[in-house]
């Protein structure tokens, strides 16, 4: 069952920032990814739901969203993305917005992390997005957008997640060398990288001993939400940043390492 933070934002009336945009949202059926769908659909985006398993938590984000099109992808697969994507170009003309979402982890101790985990984790967080990459730019506008989403632990590491934070350090690295391949077209690519939020994940791997230590290394003094999130990729995606690409931009509190 989804959280309360899993239904925010709740869908309303936007200020059209992305009006007669065409965006997709990869591992968008919960989580930041839901939450990112429903705030690029305030703001007037046509907006497409992609899934892996949960096809009908994906139906329940569509819905709130509007959407006429739910995609089952794999982003591991190349045949899938590019089928996802072939598909909404055929619908809608083209794709203005790629968010590069989809995530999986698997926590160990660097020296108990086996080596199916190590590649089940690079695959879909970075491989994944390398095939997302690839496969949008012969459907996507000049003048578009992709924005991929890192992490925290890609810029400071984690102490149970050397393949994310592997994974996700290759996503910032990957994010710059398409910003310049892309850029002669317009195209802007940029990289959010949130820190600790507040969800199921959190709630239940993080005894209160352990919630105090990471929390007391914010700024801020919180973990953050996934309100926290959507107002940075509604900025990336819209007009607004026009001339911002190859950029890591970090959402995490004030994080810091003493």
């Amino acid at each position: 069952m989804a959280s309360t933070s899993d239904r925010l934002p709740a869908p309303g009336p936007g200020y059209g920032r992305l009006l007669d945009k065409v965006a997709v949202i990869t591992g968008s059926s919960r989580g930041i990814g839901a939450a990112i769908s429903r705030a690029f659909a305030r703001e007037g985006a046509t907006v497409i739901i992609t899934y892996k398993e949960q096809e009908a938590q994906a139906r329940l984000v569509a819905a709130d969203c509007g959407s006429a099109m739910v995609c089952k992808m794999d982003v591991r697969s190349r045949d899938d993305v590019r089928a996802c994507f072939t598909t909404a170009r055929d619908r809608y003309g083209r794709i203005d917005i790629l968010v590069n979402n989809a995530g999986v982890n698997r926590t160990a101790d660097f020296d108990k992390l086996t080596e199916s985990d190590w590649d089940y984790v690079l695959d879909t967080d970075l491989k994944g997005v390398f095939l997302c990459c690839q496969e949008v730019l012969p459907v996507m506008s000049d003048k578009g957008r992709i924005i991929n989403i890192g992490s925290l632990s890609g810029e400071y590491g984690g102490p149970r997640t050397p393949s994310y934070a592997a994974a996700k350090a290759g996503v910032m690295a990957l994010t710059h060398c398409l910003a310049r391949f892309v850029g002669p077209r317009g195209i802007c690519v940029n990289c959010l990288s949130p820190g600790v939020i507040e969800n199921e994940f959190t709630a239940s791997s993080m005894s209160g001993c352990v919630r105090e230590t990471v929390r007391s290394l914010l700024l801020l003094n919180r973990f953050g939400t996934y309100e926290d999130i959507v107002g940075a990729a509604v900025f990336l995606a819209s007009g607004e940043a026009g001339y911002i690409t190859g950029q890591t931009l970090s959402i995490n509190g004030g994080a810091w390492v003493r």
